[in-house]
Parts: C-alpha cells; sequence; structure tokens
C-alpha cells in the first residue's frame, strides 16, 4: 500500500474502533459463560473481552477497504483531503453534510414504518429475542454510524462491486447496485439464526420482514455511500438512529 493508503487505513480503523469503544456507554447483557470464566474476570472486565472481535472486524474491513475503495471510484472525500492526496473532490462539504442527513431521516422514517407493520404480527418469542440490549444515543451515532458502515460499505459493499467488477469487466450502475443490494442482503441474512432458533416454522410473512427490515437501511446508506462518499454514509446512518431514537421517545 502506499503511504497515503496506510494513513487512511490508520484513520479508519480508529474511527471504527472508537464506535466499539462506544459500546461500553450503553448497559450490554452479558451471554450465559462458563463459570471458570466468571471466576476469573470481572463483569467490567467482560464487558471489554466482547469488544475484542468487532475490533478485529474493524481492522480487517477498514483494510480491505482501504485496498479496494478507490479501484472502483468509490470516495472518502473528507480524509482524502485531509490526508493531502492531491486528488480534487467533486462535491462539497455542504452536499456531504446536507445529503447524509436527509438521507438518514428518510432511512429512519422507513426502518420505523416498516416495523410499525409488521410488530402486531411478529410472535411473541421472536420479538423478545431480538430486542437486543438497550444502546446509549452515543452507541447508536458512533458504533451504529461509524463501525458498522466501515464493516458493511466500506469493506463489504467495496469488496462486492470491486468483485462484480472484475467479473464482468464493466463498473457501470449495474456493478454499484448489485454492490449495495448483496451487502444490504448479507446484513439481514445475519438475522436469520435468530430466527430459527425462535420459530420453529417461519413462513415467508417473517422471512419477508427480516430481510426487508434489516436491508432497507443498507440500501439508503449503500447509495450514499456510491454518490457522496463513505462520510456521507456515516451521517446517514447516525441521522437514522438519532431519527429512529426521537420517533420512539414521541411515540
Amino acid at each position: 500500500m502506499t503511504k497515503f493508503k496506510v494513513k487512511l487505513w490508520l484513520c479508519i480503523s480508529f474511527l471504527g474502533l472508537l464506535g466499539v469503544v462506544s459500546l461500553l456507554a450503553s448497559e450490554i447483557p452479558l451471554p450465559d459463560l462458563p463459570k471458570q470464566m466468571t471466576d476469573r474476570f470481572s463483569p467490567t472486565q467482560i464487558q471489554f473481552l466482547i469488544l475484542i472481535n468487532p475490533a478485529i472486524l474493524i481492522i480487517l474491513f477498514s483494510l480491505l477497504g482501504t485496498i479496494l475503495y478507490d479501484k472502483v471510484k468509490l470516495r472518502v472525500p473528507i480524509l482524502e483531503v485531509s490526508l493531502n492526496n492531491g486528488e480534487k473532490i467533486p462535491y462539497s462539504l455542504r452536499d456531504i453534510f446536507r445529503f447524509g442527513l436527509f438521507m438518514g431521516v428518510v432511512a429512519g422514517l422507513l426502518i420505523m414504518g416498516i416495523a410499525r407493520i409488521f410488530d402486531p404480527y411478529l410472535p411473541d418469542a421472536f420479538q423478545e429475542a431480538t430486542k437486543g440490549p438497550s444502546l446509549s444515543i452515543l452507541s447508536r451515532v458512533l458504533y451504529g454510524g461509524i463501525a458498522e458502515e466501515i464493516m458493511m460499505r466500506f469493506g463489504l459493499m467495496s469488496f462486492f462491486i470491486w468483485l462484480i467488477y472484475k467479473i464482468s469487466k464493466k463498473l457501470n450502475n449495474t456493478a454499484y447496485w448489485f454492490g449495495i443490494i448483496l451487502s444490504s442482503i448479507v446484513f439481514a441474512f445475519g438475522h436469520f439464526p435468530i430466527l430459527f432458533q425462535t420459530v420453529s416454522d417461519p413462513g415467508a410473512f417473517l422471512y419477508a420482514y427480516i430481510i426487508l427490515g434489516n436491508s432497507v437501511g443498507g440500501l439508503i446508506f449503500g447509495y450514499v455511500y456510491f454518490k457522496k462518499g463513505l462520510e456521507s454514509a456515516m451521517i446517514a446512518h447516525a441521522m437514522a438512529h438519532v431519527t429512529m431514537l426521537g420517533i420512539e421517545r414521541v411515540f
């Protein structure tokens, strides 16, 4: 890698690790652990140990994205300028923030709308199992907005677009949309194990909810990454969480 790319990788990894560390601001319930481990480590130490896996993923996905993102003409505009890459960015800071904020609100409204439509028809056991930890606004903004975007968009989406480009020898809108859709579906499919654990015979309705509810945000954030760069996608993801939290508190 060039000197610029090493600096970019370190910067993006640092931002992602800040997102991982922000999970300590939330009360994350500890899983069932062997007695040997609970006897050896305090709850606080175990909370730190839980962060090891996402921290490793951040470092790996940020490396993958750093190697591939510019090969498929994706951008990390603010960091590129800050690190003096010497390239002219084709859009302004105002465009980056305005587009990210607007699309984040759209994503938040769509995600909450889908949840409200499906919730009355979801099995109680499934709803209870998918509640997850109650994340603080800091964790939602930093882990969701930064860490997840580094993994799912900068790393995974960039890889899929590059792979499609290598296979098809074409870098067009179709290649970008395949990358956006594939990375969103992979994230949605990651929720299937908990579905199989809680519902013995899930029907088409539940499958549709899992895929739609967990991919709509990724489709929007991926589109923002494609159009305005990674930082704008991070802003959109963070704004989606702010929008959803606002709706939860009002309604």
